[in-house]
């Protein structure tokens, strides 16, 4: 029996699952050291007893150090944004991080790195009744953020071997959810939904609450197969599906966007350059476009929960998860906020 609790070193724990998860290790008798950036907003983790550690992940002589003296390594840290100025922005600290994270572990003697990449190394599929799972990759990923958990999971697969290092990759869906303070690509589709600026759009998705994001993730610390790859999601849902569900919950209906993939991607292309030219964030992107109109994001997460001893939560929990932080964090129009308010 142990006669202290196992600390676990956590990057990127001010983030929207790193809050999360911070705390389902705390209830689960975890010791805690956070890895943050100097200056971060770690609102999302006042009040908690944790030891915090300051760096970069892209700095190995910061990220050494605060590993030493944990047992674990649950890696969150990434830059999740689907829209950039440069690939070079959201791939080059995926690529970096990972490498640097294998290097941390052996220098500290650790011997299992619960890795977090993301459905998006996982693909879509073009049909709704094809479900992915972890034996899959996305092997034409073209917008950035999937190119970066594509390119960094594989080196992250690769040192594992090399250090011998134990390696847990889990691949949430689209995680909704508390805490999500800068306001993640995922609460934000939801958010645009409700605020009137999103439109749903054919195609498919899975949805999945970051409760049960962070439960998986410390039962990684303990359960899983070496170098398996882990699908965290909910109920798979055709995109428009998932709108008529909102309105269901909220009265707002978020408007649909028909158009085939062939004609969205040249909107998509004509958006992405009148915005440059412009000097404006465009809505969408011709690569963002690319990976998910007229796709599915539907995967078989049975031997994930199993696993994990993981009962996800439905795609409507989600949903009211979603705006109820929202709604509660000022990310709602207060037009709409008046018409939903006796809804919550």
């Amino acid at each position: 029996m142990r006669s202290t609790p196992m600390k676990v070193l956590v990057t990127g724990a001010n983030g929207h699952i790193g809050c999360n998860v911070v705390r389902e290790l705390l209830s689960k008798g975890y010791e805690v050291k956070a890895f943050v950036r100097k200056n971060s907003n770690l609102k999302g983790l006042e009040g908690l007893d944790i030891e915090y550690a300051y760096g970069d992940v892209m700095q190995l002589d910061t990220l050494a150090p605060a590993a030493l003296g944990c047992e674990r390594i649950i890696h969150l840290a990434a830059v999740y944004k689907t829209i950039a100025q440069t690939a070079e922005e959201i791939v080059e600290p995926a690529v970096i991080g990972s490498k640097n994270i294998f290097e941390a572990a052996k220098q500290a003697g650790i011997k299992r790195v619960v890795y977090t990449s993301s459905v998006a190394s996982i693909g879509f599929s073009n049909s709704p009744d094809h479900m992915r799972d972890g034996n899959d990759w996305n092997d034409d990923a073209q917008n950035p953020y999937y190119v970066a958990k594509t390119q960094s999971e594989k080196v992250a697969q690769q040192l594992s071997r090399e250090y011998d290092i134990e390696l847990i990759v889990l691949c949430p869906a689209l995680v909704l959810g508390a805490y999500d303070y800068r306001v993640t690509p995922s609460n934000q589709l939801v958010m645009d939904w409700l605020n009137g600026i999103g439109q749903t759009y054919r195609g498919g998705l899975n949805l999945v609450d970051v409760r049960d994001v962070a439960a998986a993730h410390v039962a990684a610390l303990e359960k899983g197969e070496n170098r398996k790859r882990y699908v965290l999601g909910g109920d798979n849902m055709i995109v428009k599906d998932i709108g008529l569900l909102l309105k269901k919950i909220s009265g707002i209906k978020p408007m649909h966007l028909a158009m085939p993939r062939a004609i969205t991607l040249i909107f998509a292309s004509i958006v992405e350059s009148v915005s440059k030219l412009i000097g404006i964030r465009p809505l969408f992107t011709k690569d963002l476009v690319y990976e998910v109109i007229d796709r599915y994001g539907f995967y078989d997460c049975s031997d994930t929960n199993a696993t994990f001893g993981i009962k996800p939560r439905n795609t409507e929990a989600c949903l009211k998860s979603s705006i109820k932080w929202l709604s509660e964090n000022g990310k709602i129009k207060a037009s709409v906020l008046k018409k939903i308010k006796d809804k919550l």
